[in-house]
C-alpha cells in the first residue's frame, strides 16, 4: 500500500518508545527475561484473541479436565493451566525458578512468593497495548490500516455492515436506569429496582416466563412486570422510566389490602415488596394465596427466589418428646428495640448491634412456654426454638424498629 505524501499541515505522530525491560526478578539473566516476555506475549494472544473457554479450562490433580467461572493461572514457564488450588504445587514440583502466573481473566501477573497480584513496567504495559488496541505494537494505526481490503470493500457498499457485525461489549451495564418518582412512590420505586436487578425474576421473564401478548387478564401485574424488563434489556435506553403500569395495576385492584398504596402519602416498602409478591404469585403459579404459615409449596417464579421454610422445635420438660412443624416463609422479621435496650446497658463502648446478633436472638435461642403434650395428655412446660430449615435463594429481612427507637437513633446521630 502506497503511502500518503508528507505535507506541513500534516498531523505528527508522537513517537512512543518501546517499555525498558523491568527489573530481572530473582538476578535473571537478560536471555531469561526476554524469554518470558516472549512466552508472557503468547499468553496475553491466547486470553484476549481466543475463545474465553480455553484458559478457564484445566485438569485437576486427578488428571479430570475442568472449565472454571473462577479464575485460572497460566505459568509463565511452560504451557501448564492450573487453578488456584494446583498453582503452587505446580510450581514446586515442576522446580520453576519463577513463581509467576498469569490470570486467565485480566491477565495480570501472580506471584506465588508474594502471595499476590505484582507489577511489572514491562509486561504491565504489554498488557495495555494488548488490551487497548489488540496489538503489541505502541505506534497508532492509521484508520486505512485498520481494515482488510476485503473488510473495507464490505463497508463501501454497505454503510450497516459495521454495524451489524459489531458485538456489545461484554462490560456493558444492561438494566441501569432509574424510575420516576411519581409523588411519594419512592418506596415503591426501591422494591420496583431489586426486583428488576434480580437475576432469577429477569431470566423468568426475558425467557418468555409471562408473556403479556397471550395473557387474557385485564391490569395483569406480571404483564407490567414483563413489559418493564423489556424496557429496561431489550431497548438500548438510559432514560427515566415511569412505572405507570404497575401502579395503575394496584389503584385499579378491589384487594383492601391495596387501598393504602392509592394515597399519595409514603408507605412501607416491606408492605409493597409483600403485595408485589402475592400479586405475582396469583398470575403466576397455581393462583392460591400464599399462606407463609403453612406448608403450601409452588413451583412459581416467587416461591422458587423468595420462600424458604422454618422449623419450629418444642420440647417438652417432662416427658423429652419433641414436636417439629414446618411452615414456610416470604420473609424473616427481626426486631431491634429489645437488643438496643440491652446494649444500652453495657455503656457507650458496647459495639452496634449486627444482624448475626439479630438472628441469634430470634433463632437461636429458646424460648420457655406451655403447650399440651400428646405423650403426657396434659399441659406441660416446654422449651420452643424457631430455625431456618431451608434458606430462599433470596432472603428478605425485615428490621422491625418502633417510631421511639427511630427517633432515639436519629436524635444520637
Amino acid at each position: 500500500m502506497a503511502t500518503r505524501p508528507t505535507t506541513p499541515m500534516s498531523p505528527k505522530t508522537a513517537k512512543v518508545k518501546s517499555p525498558a525491560l523491568g527489573r530481572p526478578y530473582l538476578d535473571a539473566s537478560q536471555e531469561v527475561t526476554t524469554q518470558s516476555v516472549h512466552h508472557y506475549k503468547m499468553i496475553l494472544k491466547n486470553i484476549f484473541e481466543q475463545t474465553p473457554i480455553v484458559p478457564q479450562t484445566s485438569k485437576n490433580s486427578d488428571g479430570q479436565v475442568m472449565t472454571s467461572l473462577t479464575s485460572n493461572y497460566l505459568c509463565l514457564q511452560c504451557s501448564t493451566i492450573v487453578n488456584e488450588e494446583d498453582r503452587l504445587k505446580h510450581g514446586t514440583k515442576k522446580q520453576h525458578r519463577f513463581s509467576l502466573d498469569v490470570d486467565s481473566r485480566s491477565g495480570a501477573l501472580y506471584c506465588q512468593i508474594c502471595d499476590d497480584l505484582v507489577w511489572d513496567p514491562t509486561l504491565e504495559e504489554l498488557r495495555v497495548r494488548k488490551m487497548g488496541t489488540g496489538t503489541f505494537s505502541s505506534r497508532k494505526r492509521k484508520h486505512d490500516e485498520m481494515f482488510s481490503d476485503g473488510v473495507k470493500d464490505s463497508a463501501a457498499s454497505n454503510p450497516g455492515f459495521i454495524s451489524n457485525n459489531t458485538t456489545t461489549a461484554s462490560c456493558k451495564a444492561n438494566g441501569l436506569r432509574g424510575i420516576y418518582n411519581a409523588g411519594a412512590t419512592c418506596y415503591q420505586n426501591v422494591v420496583l429496582q431489586s426486583f428488576l436487578h434480580n437475576p432469577l425474576l429477569r431470566n423468568f421473564y426475558l425467557s418468555d416466563g409471562h408473556q403479556s401478548t397471550d395473557c387474557s387478564l385485564t391490569n395483569c401485574l406480571s404483564c407490567a412486570m414483563d413489559d418493564m424488563f423489556q424496557d429496561f434489556y431489550a431497548v438500548e435506553n438510559t432514560n427515566g422510566f415511569t412505572a405507570a403500569s404497575i401502579l395503575s395495576g394496584f389503584w385499579i385492584s378491589e384487594k383492601k389490602a391495596f387501598e393504602n398504596l392509592v394515597t399519595t402519602k409514603e408507605q412501607d416498602a416491606h408492605e409493597f415488596f409483600q403485595f408485589l409478591a402475592e400479586e405475582l404469585h396469583e398470575r403466576n403459579g397455581d393462583g392460591k394465596r400464599p399462606e407463609t404459615g403453612s406448608e403450601h409449596t409452588c413451583n412459581c417464579i416467587i416461591h422458587q427466589t423468595f420462600y424458604g421454610k422454618l422449623q419450629s422445635s418444642t420440647t417438652c420438660q417432662n416427658c423429652g418428646g419433641v414436636t417439629n412443624a414446618v411452615q414456610s416463609f416470604l420473609d424473616l422479621s427481626l426486631g431491634l428495640e429489645n437488643l438496643s435496650h440491652k446494649r444500652k446497658k453495657g455503656g457507650p463502648k458496647v459495639p452496634s448491634l449486627t444482624l448475626q446478633e439479630c438472628l441469634d436472638e430470634e433463632y437461636v435461642k429458646s424460648d420457655k412456654c406451655e403447650y399440651r403434650c400428646h405423650n403426657c395428655s396434659s399441659m406441660q412446660q416446654a422449651k420452643r426454638a424457631t430455625s431456618i430449615k431451608r434458606l430462599p435463594n433470596v432472603l428478605a429481612i425485615q428490621l422491625k424498629a418502633s417510631s421511639v427507637y427511630i427517633q432515639t437513633q436519629a436524635g444520637a446521630c
